[in-house]
């Protein structure tokens, strides 16, 4: 995945993808909301919430990418593992008590998905519209 700095949602034509795109990222901002409260607790239901949204959503383009054939299946797959390590990481930092600097962490996971949508998921994306198993 390259940084080119994207700060908004990208969408990649494919509504499903788009749909599961806005709600983790709207859980997102919920997580840095509640960060920035100081409430741990709800931080961390947020958290649990994303990794099942996230989850869910990887398994959308999981199959999608099963479904069309795609070529990137593999790499896109460890872009996944890598996001849901760094949920779990910070769902730990919470839960021990550890100090934690609400606003990188929740910058640097935003950052993370916002730069994937608009990468890897836009090529993706383009590679679903094209196939011809696709239906709008």
């Amino acid at each position: 995945m390259t940084d080119q700095g994207h700060d908004e949602l990208q969408p990649t034509g494919v509504a499903d993808i788009d749909r599961e795109h806005a709600l983790e990222l709207r859980v997102v901002r919920e997580v840095q909301a509640a960060l920035l409260e100081g409430n741990r607790e709800k931080a961390l239901l947020l958290l649990a919430r994303l990794e099942d949204v996230t989850n869910a959503h990887f398994l959308t383009e999981q199959l999608l990418m099963r479904l069309h054939a795609y070529a990137g299946y593999e790499q896109h797959e460890q872009e996944h593992d890598v996001l849901i390590r760094e949920l779990q990481a910070l769902s730990q930092q919470l839960s021990s008590g550890a100090p934690v600097d609400a606003r990188l962490a929740v910058h640097q996971l935003e950052h993370w998905l916002l730069s994937h949508m608009a990468t890897e998921d836009h090529v993706l994306g383009e590679f679903i519209r094209q196939s011809p198993a696709h239906t709008p």
